[in-house]
Formats: structure tokens, sequence, C-alpha cells
């Protein structure tokens, strides 16, 4: 199923991998094991929707650099993240590109280095989180607090993580993820804050092209 991919990248291009009860990380932390449960549940099968797009606004902290993003899901297409400019297409036959949206070139495989000056990869606005979540599980300075937003006019599910930065102060992160989407809705972090503004109940096919 295509809500259940968790985008894996790298310079070279690897394929999308499943996540299944075997990759789902073991968190003892209730609350970031809840946001975690609802990404690598992915697109919900009983969605009347075949596919959806998420639109972001992501913004690198370290800078102020801001753009736009957005990840495109697809039953039968696969699904596509666009950070700015460069679009990363993850096919349902297991194919990848990097494709650029000004010149309209692609070229196989996932090259993360097009979009790391932002500090985010292909896999930001879902695999990605589930690793930070992670992290976060094993590093975190007490219990993760619990709760529910709408962000978008959509539910999420949602976690706020203390943790201590590299002063020694505890500072908190926050992460939400749209229940039945199973993809990021809202994430702030020391380096990053990237949230949803809007989602759309079906994708443009011509967001998975490589030709």
């Amino acid at each position: 199923m295509i809500g259940l991919i968790s985008l894996g990248g790298c310079i070279t291009g690897e394929r999308p991998r499943l996540v299944t009860d075997d990759t789902i990380p073991s968190i003892d932390d209730a609350a970031i094991s809840a946001v975690v449960d609802v990404l690598a549940a992915g697109f919900s099968s009983d969605s009347e929707s075949t596919s959806f797009r998420v639109d972001y606004s992501v913004t690198t902290k370290f800078g102020g650099q801001s753009t736009t993003g957005s990840i495109s899901v697809d039953r039968s297409l696969g699904t596509s993240v666009q950070v700015a400019e460069v679009r990363f297409v993850f096919a349902s036959d297991g194919s990848t590109a990097t494709c650029s949206t000004i010149t309209g070139e692609c070229r196989p495989g996932i090259d993360e280095t097009r979009v790391s000056d932002r500090m985010v990869n292909s896999r930001i606005f879902q695999g990605a989180v589930i690793d930070r979540l992670e992290q976060d599980a094993v590093v975190a300075v007490g219990d993760s607090q619990s709760s529910t937003r709408t962000i978008a006019d959509r539910p999420a599910t949602c976690a706020t993580v203390p943790v201590v930065d590299s002063t020694g102060i505890t500072r908190e992160k926050s992460y939400c993820a749209f229940d039945g989407l199973g993809v990021l809705a809202y994430l702030d972090t020391a380096d990053l804050l990237i949230e949803a503004i809007a989602v759309n109940p079906s994708a443009d096919p011509a967001a998975f092209a490589t030709s």
C-alpha cells in the first residue's frame, strides 16, 4: 500500500521501504509512540479517496530560510515529495527520480544534496519524522505530552517532547501527524519549523512524471 511507504533515500537513490511491524521502532513514551503509529499506518485503507496532497511552509531556522514543500500520495502512482523547485519521485514500481520543476529535467535516483542546504531531505514529511521521534524518545528528559489538534482543517495526533539543548536548557520539540493520511502535519524543533497549510483530496498525476 502506498500509504505505508517510509521514504528511504541517499545520494545515489534507494527504493522506498515499507513500514512493517518489524521496522516500527519500539518506543516506551506513549505520546511519541502515538505519533509514530499514525505515521507508520500511512494512508488509511478505508479512505474513499485514492490520493491526496499536503502543502507545507518550511522554515530552516539556521539562517531563516523559508520555502514551500509538498507531499503527494497516490495508491497507483506512488509518492512525490517537493521542496522548493526539487521534486523527488518514489514510483509504485520501485523506481526513483530527482526532478527540477524549473527545467523539467529528471535523473534516476534520489539526490539529497539538492535540498541539504535547507536541512531537510526527501523523507522529511514522513519517514524522517519517525527517525527524529525515535531519537527523541531516547534523549527526552521527561514524559512527552500527547494532544490532538486541527491543522489545515484536518485532525492530527501530536506530541510535545522535552529535551535538553546544547546549552543545557530544557526545551520542547513538537510533532503532529495527520490521522488517516500518515504524513507530517506540524514540526517545531531547533532546526526546522514545518507547518501544513493545505490538504487537497487528490494529487495531480503530473507530480509523479519523470519524463
